[in-house]
């Protein structure tokens, strides 16, 4: 795993310029109480929004800049040399073999978890239609060597949901073979008969229910979570790393219950992610807990079924109290 280190060395060299604060020099910009964030551009992702758009990060006295990344697996190794204080993006296998071969990053905190709504979820496990009504497949347990589609392949977060739901249905996620299709392709892997199932967000899976390709079978259980936040270690210790949690939450705090759907949180949530109101509406959103709280026994679990499915090459476990720092989600303040 010492070519983690090394990919890490050539990323920070190839976007370290890029990822400089606005005024130049190290992320933070040492005593001025700018934040520099790298997060992936998705509504899972809005107490961000929500916070910076409200004034949450001014009141507070920070000047955050927002850089879109196109995976926590690129941004880590900024967070981790200082060219970004904190990432906002989705656990992978790539994450752990970072935190094993020695990255200084914490995760500090979650962000979207799976909501009660199993009818209406955020993402869903569907199977190709022509399988249930054949008889093929009437539970997860029937997915026993078939194929399932997933972004990113077995080592990214969907391969994880897909391996809690075999796991509850007595299996393995050796069980399956893992067919790396972007979100976009896999109505159409399931309509062609290229894969039996799927575990997708919405709108992808709603999209191959709705055309009749497909079966929802499974959804993840309330509070489940494969995102979340992750701080720098030379940022772990700055002044504003509090200040910036805590406005992180009071944002979250708004999109609690039916308030994610108010008309300003949709249009915040849209203008941050290219999208109209009514197309941030018409797709379920995932919730947040209210202080943000990291959880470190789902991160074992992850790293458990990476390490089964051979997404990760080291055979000890990293002790979550190694890489996860739970005490900024501890110290925010009481809602009022």
């Amino acid at each position: 795993m010492r070519r983690v280190a090394t990919l890490a060395a050539a990323l920070l060299a190839a976007l370290g310029v890029a990822a400089c604060g606005a005024g130049g020099g190290e992320a933070g910009g040492g005593d001025d109480r700018t934040v520099d964030v790298g997060v992936v551009q998705l509504p899972i992702f809005a107490p961000l929004y929500v916070a910076q758009a409200k004034g949450y990060f001014t009141e507070a006295g920070l000047t955050v800049n927002v850089q879109n990344v196109k995976s926590g697996q690129e941004a880590i190794p900024l967070a981790a040399g200082g060219k970004l204080d904190a990432v906002l993006a989705g656990f992978s296998a790539g994450m752990f073999s970072a935190i094993e071969s020695g990255l200084d990053v914490k995760v500090v905190g979650s962000m979207g978890v799976a909501d009660a709504d199993t009818d209406q979820p955020a993402s869903a496990l569907v199977v190709r239609k022509a399988l249930v009504d054949d008889g093929s497949v009437t539970s997860v347990a029937d997915l026993k060597g078939r194929k399932v589609g997933a972004l990113g392949g077995a080592g990214a977060t969907a391969a994880f949901f897909t391996g809690l739901a075999l796991e509850q249905a007595g299996l393995t996620i050796n069980d399956v073979e893992f067919v790396q299709l972007s979100s976009p392709d896999i109505p159409t892997g399931l309509q062609t008969g290229g894969i039996d199932a799927a575990f997708v967000s919405a709108p992808f899976w709603n999209l191959a229910v709705d055309d009749g390709t497909a079966v929802k079978m499974w959804a993840a259980p309330e509070g489940t979570s494969g995102t979340g936040i992750l701080y720098g270690g030379q940022f772990v210790g700055s002044p504003v790393a509090q200040p910036f949690f805590d406005a992180l939450a009071r944002g979250a705090r708004d999109l609690q219950g039916d308030a994610r759907y108010s008309q300003e949180n949709l249009t915040i949530i849209g203008e941050a992610t290219d999208q109209t109101p009514e197309q941030v509406a018409a797709v379920p959103l995932y919730a947040w807990l209210p202080d943000l709280a990291p959880l470190p026994e789902q991160l074992s679990t992850m790293e458990r079924i990476w390490m089964q499915v051979g997404a990760l090459e080291y055979d000890s476990p990293v002790p979550p109290e190694q890489y996860v720092d739970a005490r900024f989600a501890e110290h925010v303040p009481a809602q009022g």
